[in-house]
This record gives C-alpha cells, structure tokens and sequence, in this order.
C-alpha cells in the first residue's frame, strides 16, 4: 500500500495487548498512562465489555514519551510537550526550549552533586 492509499485509510484501532506489543510497553504502563491523560483516541465499541479500541496514534505517543522519559523528563512534562504538540501538529513544537530547561536543571543538579560529594569527601578524609 503506497503512502496516498495509508492517508485516506481511516487509522486502524487496536486493543491493548497488539499496542502494548507494538510499544514493548506493558499493559499496566499503557493503563496508567491513560490515567494520566497521556493517550488519546481511546474508545469503548461496545458497551456490553470493558475492551478499548486505542487509535494508531497512541503508537507515537508511547515512544515519544518513553523518548522522553530517556532524558529525565517527567510524565507531567511529557504531556505538556504532548498537549502542545496536539495543538499545532502542522507546527513544530519549541521543544530546544524545553530541552533547554531540562539541561539547565541537570546542570544545576550535578552542580550540586558535586559540591555534596567534596563535602562527603571532607568529611572521610578528617
């Protein structure tokens, strides 16, 4: 299937345990994830079980939050970053702004590391 025939196809729903295998992330993840407002498109096809229909869409979202997640960010600044890409996805999000502000704080962070560890190292030398 070319690319023209995948845009006009309408995105495919899955339930969790095929998102769960696609994301290498487990169910319980995916449930607390949904808790937190992370995923979208979620939907209950029938109102006689408790399945969900996840949208392709949770796909990305995943592995942008476990992309994240490499650089410290926390859930909460994942869906700050989330919500503000939903907002304008023909938009670039700022996200060197807010790469920006985790480095910072990291810096911060070993900085005060630092001073920690050569006031530990004061201590055991005495």
């Amino acid at each position: 299937m070319d690319y023209s025939q995948r845009s006009n196809k309408k995105l495919e729903k899955m339930k969790i345990g095929e998102l769960s295998k696609q994301t290498k992330v487990s169910r319980d993840t995916i449930r607390f994830y949904e808790n937190k407002d992370l995923l979208t498109d979620i939907s209950r096809p029938y109102e006689w079980n408790n399945y969900k229909d996840y949208g392709e869409n949770n796909v990305k979202r995943i592995q942008i939050i476990k992309y994240l997640q490499r650089f410290s960010f926390t859930l909460s600044e994942c869906k700050v970053l989330l919500d503000e890409r939903d907002a304008s996805p023909n938009n670039c999000v700022d996200k060197n702004s807010a790469f920006k502000k985790k480095l910072e704080l990291i810096e911060k962070q070993i900085s005060e590391l630092k001073q920690t560890r050569d006031a530990l190292i004061a201590l055991v030398e005495e």
